[in-house]
């Protein structure tokens, strides 16, 4: 049940923020009166956005989560984690190709920026749970490939 709430309050908070862009894209609008979409680009002024007052509050969500959260120690930690499996994959898959999936492979055949681009590509499709199978499949000796 409380997930159930969680999710129920997010909802709302949420619908709260597209009801709150809605209305004072509307009036922004109404106020600026623009003939097309020319003329809204020409304003130099955002038309579609927030309140003052959501904005406001959204930026106080932010700098919380910034401090509480985002930058809490142990997300720091698996954030670093995630960086070097992510650099890991990509070194071993860029010096050989022939590690990744016979359709992905037979990028070893290109020069190196492109076949670093295919490389991005592949490890940017994978799932965070599959790249790190992966790179235990490639690093860890007790790991059947």
């Amino acid at each position: 049940a409380p997930a159930r709430r969680e999710h129920e309050a997010l909802r709302r908070f949420f619908g709260l923020l597209v009801e709150d862009v809605l209305a004072t894209s509307r009036a922004r609008i109404a106020e600026h009166d623009p003939k097309d979409a020319a003329a809204i680009r020409h304003l130099g002024v955002p038309v579609v956005r927030f309140s003052e007052a959501s904005f406001a509050e959204l930026k106080v969500i932010r700098e919380f989560l910034y401090h509480r959260m985002y930058r809490h120690w142990t997300v720091q930690r698996m954030r670093r984690k995630a960086r070097a499996v992510v650099r890991e994959l990509f070194e071993m898959f860029l010096g050989a190709p022939e590690l990744m999936p016979p359709e992905w492979n037979a990028c070893a055949r290109l020069e190196t920026g492109a076949r670093a681009r295919v490389v991005s590509d592949y490890i940017a499709g994978m799932t965070d749970r599959f790249a790190l199978q992966e790179h235990r499949k490639l690093t860890d000796p007790d790991v059947r490939a």
